[in-house]
């Protein structure tokens, strides 16, 4: 008789097999052969990649393919194969072994993915073709060449092969439901799978803490579809850490799903604690009103990657967001899913929207509407357990389309109700309570008195009072505002001072919200009016379009940092008041210094926790101080002993990141 601790160990060892093939998924990036037809023969270019970025082809707009063979491996036989990509501008048709499997049309910025099973043999070399387009389109969002960014073609962002079982898992969203009062939290776990035959589905389900790696939540749950095909659960997941700005805690679920005793596939996704909303004039994050400041960036601006950028690369761009201290941006077209999760790594708020931008005016045709309803449908589907997200946008800078956007709103809160929807609008000091973002969730404003819109920007205040009347109580968010070079002379002094002006004017107003800067670099753009070819730009940043920082990069800095210094001085000495320069005595023997700060109380205004000052002392020694919470106006004096001869400090966050450089 076998003894049960062997009958185990042959159990295990029996599932070893499935446990190993049960799902894989192997990056197609790197060398892909590549043609136009007719313009260009066939060459090799690295995917991720845009052609639009090749010499002679900066303006191209039309069909392109590439080409490799696919890595299959004799396991891989009897398993299901699915292609992912994460984005192809904006049409893409897919072909294997010469035959036509799926095609994603005009929806060039959300993933997409297909089962090309059928298609494949295990006795030959088996052929991945894919042609795409960028042409200017009717049937696209972004329509014609309506929008102020890169026209950028190409299989521009990861691509991907996995290999499952019979059942795949196509998402898994968590919904998290939190006592704000003691930090306890339950999770909807909603569950669709590629296969919509599938009825019943048996799932094992963990949850753990990315910090600690304590495990929050494990189960195992046999679940029938509703009619949606979607399987349910929730999950209780006791005290949670909450993602803040500031605390960017996340979690990690992992979701097995079995056919019969075997592992078919198994997805990984972080994912955060956190609520948001509108309460009154105020927008609330976990149970706080706060105000917040941010920039925007625009991707796809550096020559040398277009909107092919390396992983890298975009780290460099959101690390230059986190040092400006920006809590809060938005995009003007769905981004790429490393983008998100730097993000909710380094924590940033943002809002994804889909790329209606100014035209058509007022009303969608049925084929446009239903071109957003599906990229919407995409975009929130392969975005949903970011913590980043806080809204979904549905238009940018488009009067007249109320009725569009009640149908869209409609749409996308039966796809999420848990976050807010808008649309964002720059001619509410014009349009008053007939603005379109009224009709939503926020109401928003590209504010650009004195350049863009109105005769002088002495003109601001007055429109401010006349549309707090309108708001009706509602807060305001400002979504952009800042200075384009050549079209408004001045260069970064100008630039410099409108942001002055215009941060002091939306400080003063107790219903603006936060504001949203635009934009962190000078961006490539086929509306461009500057340089030519891969270098059409708009002047527009604070930053050149390599990130290379101008002087306007750090006094946005110092007006988005949520910390002031007040006062500085050698510590214990008394001020010699009959001086002109009203100076300190001065005690040699004193190496001590007495700082106050304050936390700000306007824009930026939000409780300060688990902050610290870091300062090299005269010996070289890194101390540190770990200072109280501040709530908003709140000041605090420290003691930096036996300080450097510069008195140089840094107050930095909880996560570890740099607040202010004195």
């Amino acid at each position: 008789m076998t003894s049960r601790p062997l009958r185990l160990l042959l159990a295990l060892l029996a599932l070893l097999p499935a446990l190993t093939f049960a799902q894989q998924t192997i990056s197609l990036n790197g060398i892909w052969d590549f043609w136009l037809p007719v313009k260009l023969p066939k060459t090799t270019v690295t995917v991720p990649h845009t052609y639009n970025i090749m010499p002679g082809l900066e303006d191209y707009a039309g069909e392109a393919w590439y080409s490799r063979t696919l890595p299959l491996t004799p396991d891989m036989k009897g398993r299901q194969l699915r292609l992912h990509f994460n984005g192809v501008y904006h049409d893409a048709t897919i072909f294997v072994n010469g035959k036509q499997v799926d095609q994603h049309l005009n929806a060039g910025y959300t993933p997409f993915s297909m089962d090309i099973t059928p298609y494949v043999s295990f006795d030959r070399e088996n052929v991945l073709e894919v042609m795409c387009d960028n042409s200017y389109s009717d049937d696209n969002l972004p329509w014609r060449r309506k929008f102020d960014w890169a026209n950028d073609g190409g299989i521009y962002r990861n691509v991907a092969l996995h290999t499952s079982g019979r059942y795949s898992l196509r998402y898994v969203h968590v919904t998290p439901d939190i006592n704000l009062d003691d930090s306890t939290a339950y999770a909807r776990i909603d569950i669709r799978l590629f296969e919509p035959k599938a009825k019943r589905a048996v799932v094992a389900f963990k949850i753990f803490e990315n910090a600690t790696g304590h495990l929050v939540y494990e189960g195992h749950h046999t679940l029938n579809a509703d009619n949606e095909g979607i399987f349910s659960f929730v999950a209780d997941c006791g005290k949670v850490h909450l993602w803040h700005f500031d605390d960017p805690n996340l979690y990690t679920y992992e979701a097995r799903i079995y056919d019969g005793r075997s592992l078919s596939d198994v997805k990984r996704e972080c994912f955060g604690f956190r609520t948001f909303g509108i309460e009154g004039n105020h927008f609330v994050l976990n149970g706080e009103p706060v105000r917040l400041p941010g920039i925007e960036e625009m991707p796809g601006s550096n020559p040398d990657f277009g909107m092919a950028e390396p992983e890298q690369y975009m780290a460099q761009s959101i690390g230059m967001l986190k040092k400006l201290n920006c809590t809060i941006s938005r995009f003007h077209w769905a981004q790429d899913d490393y983008r998100l999760h730097l993000m909710d790594s380094l924590g940033m708020l943002t809002q994804e929207e889909i790329s209606w931008w100014q035209g058509p005016a007022r009303q969608l045709t049925p084929s446009l509407r239903e071109t957003a309803r599906r990229q919407l449908t995409e975009l929130i589907e392969a975005h949903y357990n970011h913590p980043c997200i806080f809204a979904w946008g549905l238009s940018n800078e488009v009067d007249g389309n109320q009725e569009d956007l009640r149908i869209l709103a409609e749409h996308v809160r039966r796809l999420d109700s848990s976050r807010i929807i808008d649309a964002v609008c720059n001619h509410i000091w014009r349009e008053m309570d007939n603005d379109s973002s009224l009709s939503l969730d926020l109401p928003t404003w590209n504010e650009y008195i004195g350049t863009w819109h109105a005769q002088h920007r002495d003109q601001t205040a007055g429109y401010f009072d006349q549309i707090e009347t309108v708001l009706q109580g509602r807060p305001l968010l400002i979504t952009e505002n800042g200075l384009c070079e050549p079209a408004f002379s001045g260069g970064d002094a100008r630039r410099i001072d409108e942001m002055i002006f215009h941060t002091s004017e939306w400080r003063r107003h107790p219903y603006v919200t936060g504001y949203i800067y635009f934009c962190l670099q000078d961006y490539r753009t086929q509306m461009g009016e500057e340089g030519f070819g891969r270098d059409r730009i708009r002047r527009h940043g604070v930053c050149g379009k390599r990130l290379q920082p101008k002087a306007s990069f750090d006094v946005l800095r110092q007006l988005m940092s949520p910390i002031e210094v007040t006062k500085l001085k050698p510590a214990g000495q008394k001020e010699n008041k009959g001086t002109l320069a009203n100076l300190y005595d001065v005690d040699a023997d004193n190496h001590n210094a007495e700082v106050t700060i304050q936390a700000k109380n306007d824009i930026p205004s939000y409780i300060l926790r688990g902050y610290r000052v870091t300062y090299n002392d005269s010996k070289g020694q890194l101390n540190s101080i770990d200072l109280p919470n501040l709530l908003p106006g709140q000041s605090h004096t420290f003691i930096l002993r036996n300080a450097n001869s510069s008195f140089n400090f840094e107050i930095i966050r909880n996560d570890g990141s740099s607040v202010l450089t004195y």
